[in-house]
């Protein structure tokens, strides 16, 4: 039996023992703290992700050559006007001036997020999230409140439990990025979003960042956007001078309320401010690239272990679009031909949505309303991706008697510079992981022995 399987056998041994207690602990404490989305708990369920030191090494592995990946195809569609046109279609149109706002060279982020999960023996990448991938002070937080349940205090004196903390090796990529765009001193960080969609307040925020300031951060404030302001010099948020901004607004957001934000995009054009992430990290997000580093068609200078690596951890897929192509196998197949013909197995996805909006699994469609969903994607910026079989995995509930409940687990690894940070774990009892749809977020721990 794996480690991971007797640590969980354990937590659900010693959870069955202190249950009520640990329940009510588990949900108060998150109202107490705000770890809330749309006013409900973050985590509903009673266990925590666990994850093996082997593991953990695995997957850092792995994040860093698809993270390297991307960037080659990143680099490999910029160069060649054609190609720009073939593979991002409407995206420069869509972002506009906010591609190229910010001076300096092509940024693929400071911080980003792999989306995965586990099936089969192994992990597997569908996406990534090089814009604002936020949730690490949610993370953190709700690591500390399993620490504090009694069922935690019995396991880990059995096994060696260690949170996997997201925010220290988040703040140091937020100075790494500080001191690349010139700063010295030590930065007051500015935290920008709308929070209350997210069911927080921006108080909340920044007590959750508390933690980023043993990074070397000088100061911390969180507001809305509303609050900004710009006197051709320095950007103020709330009234407080600020030197580094963490973005945590989607891309398509700020396009919608550019007036809104004029004084920060006027501040970015002006190069007085750093911000994490820049709007060109948007780019390296763009679903297109990641159905481009499983084209063998596609030479992007990648090592032959590292092809492998992809091919092992990333599914097959393409730009929706009429064309000829390998499938999964090397052979040559009509593209349109073999996703009407395979809508068992494939999902089309837009090639920059967020929160799982406009999706479409084939499997939940009988012939004619996939090829109708097909022939609209083909009007649009679309890719097919070929389906990961997802494994659930059992859950206790944080209700009376811990029911069992059968989760679809998210794994995603945060990513910080290019190296795996930990992970954001999400569950749900959709297909679709989302915590805007009912899902949890759950803390992940290290096994030891």
């Amino acid at each position: 039996m794996s480690l991971v399987r007797r640590v969980s056998d354990r937590w659900n041994e010693q959870l069955a023992k202190s249950g009520p207690g640990d329940v009510e602990r588990l949900l108060g404490t998150q109202q107490q703290r705000r770890l809330l989305i749309r006013d409900r708990p973050l985590c509903t369920v009673a266990k925590p992700h666990f994850v093996s030191d082997s593991e953990l090494q695995r997957h850092g592995h792995v994040v860093n050559v698809l993270s390297n990946a991307l960037v080659h195809a990143r680099n490999y569609v910029v160069a060649n006007r054609e190609r720009e046109a073939a593979h991002l279609g409407r995206y420069y149109d869509w972002i506009g001036d906010l591609m190229h706002l910010e001076p300096g060279e092509a940024d693929h982020g400071a911080i980003t997020r792999l989306d995965g999960f586990r099936a089969g023996a192994g992990m597997h990448f569908i996406e990534l999230n090089a814009d604002c991938p936020g949730g690490a002070g949610h993370n953190d937080g709700l690591a500390e409140v399993f620490q504090a349940l009694e069922t935690f205090k019995a396991v880990s004196g059995d096994f060696d439990l260690r949170p996997l903390m997201l925010q220290p090796a988040m703040g140091k990529a937020l100075m790494d990025a500080w001191r690349d765009w010139g700063g010295a001193r030590p930065p007051v960080l500015g935290i920008i979003g709308w929070f209350e969609s997210f069911g927080t307040t921006a108080e909340a925020v920044a007590s959750d960042a508390e933690p980023l300031r043993d990074a070397g951060i000088a100061g911390i404030v969180a507001d809305h956007p509303e609050a900004l302001e710009f006197d051709g010099r320095r950007l103020r948020l709330g009234g407080t001078e600020i030197d580094l901004v963490y973005r945590l607004m989607l891309t398509r957001d700020v396009l919608v309320q550019r007036d809104t934000l004029k004084p920060l995009l006027e501040a970015l054009r002006k190069n007085a401010v750093c911000m994490v992430n820049p709007f060109r990290a948007e780019l390296m997000g763009h679903k297109a690239l990641f159905a481009l580093i499983t084209d063998p068609d596609v030479d992007l200078g990648l090592s032959a272990a590292e092809r492998e690596t992809v091919r092992d951890h990333v599914p097959w897929g393409r730009p929706l679009r009429e064309a000829a192509t390998l499938d999964r196998e090397g052979r040559r197949v009509d593209l349109i031909d073999h996703v009407l013909e395979n809508r068992e197995t494939l999902v089309l996805k837009p090639t920059h949505a967020a929160k799982g909006e406009g999706v479409e699994l084939g499997w939940h469609h009988d012939a004619s309303s996939w090829e109708a969903a097909v022939r609209a994607a083909l009007d649009a910026d679309c890719i097919v991706q070929e389906r990961v079989p997802m494994r659930s995995v059992s859950y206790p509930a944080a209700e009376p008697g811990l029911p069992e409940r059968e989760m679809f687990e998210d794994t995603d690894p945060l990513v910080a510079r290019g190296t795996l940070a930990g992970y954001l774990t999400r569950v749900s009892e959709m297909e679709i992981v989302n915590v805007s749809k009912e899902g949890s977020v759950v803390p992940s721990f290290v096994v030891g022995g």
